[in-house]
C-alpha cells in the first residue's frame, strides 16, 4: 500500500476498493484528507497512509435544489461538510439528507455508492 503515491486519484483509487485513505504525518501525527505528498501541519514529508474509520458528525451542510445537470434526477440532495473521528474533515453528499431532519452535530457513517463504473463516497445518518 505505501507504494502509491499520496495523491487524490490515490484516494479515489482506494474509495473504490471501499476505504477511507488520508495520510498521516509520523513527525507530528496530523492525519490529512486529501491526500498530499506534504504535511499541511508541520511541513514534513515523513508520510504514511492511513485507514479511517469513517464515521464521525456534520459540522455544516445545505440541501441543492437547484442541481448541475448531471445531478438533476437526484435533487433535492444534501452536501455536508463532515468531521471524521478520525481527525480530518471531508465535504460529501448526504444520503437521505434532502428532508428537514439534518441538523449540525447529526452522527453519519460512510456509504461507498456504486455510480455507474465508478464508486462515490456518501455519508448517511447514523
Amino acid at each position: 500500500m505505501s507504494e502509491r503515491e499520496f495523491s487524490v486519484k490515490s484516494f479515489h483509487d482506494f474509495i473504490s476498493e471501499g476505504k477511507i485513505m488520508g495520510v498521516k504525518c509520523k513527525s507530528c501525527g496530523t492525519t490529512s484528507l486529501p491526500p498530499r505528498p506534504i504535511c499541511p501541519k508541520c511541513g514534513a514529508r515523513n508520510l504514511e497512509w492511513a485507514e479511517l474509520a469513517g464515521e464521525g458528525t456534520i459540522q455544516a451542510y445545505t440541501v441543492i435544489n437547484v442541481p448541475l445537470t448531471h445531478m438533476k434526477d437526484k435533487s433535492p440532495y444534501a452536501v455536508g461538510i463532515i468531521k471524521l473521528d478520525d481527525g480530518p474533515s471531508i465535504s460529501c453528499p448526504i444520503i437521505d439528507g434532502s428532508d428537514q431532519n439534518l441538523t449540525v452535530g447529526a452522527r453519519v457513517r460512510a456509504e461507498f455508492v456504486q455510480e455507474g463504473e465508478r464508486t462515490t463516497l456518501h455519508f448517511k445518518r447514523n
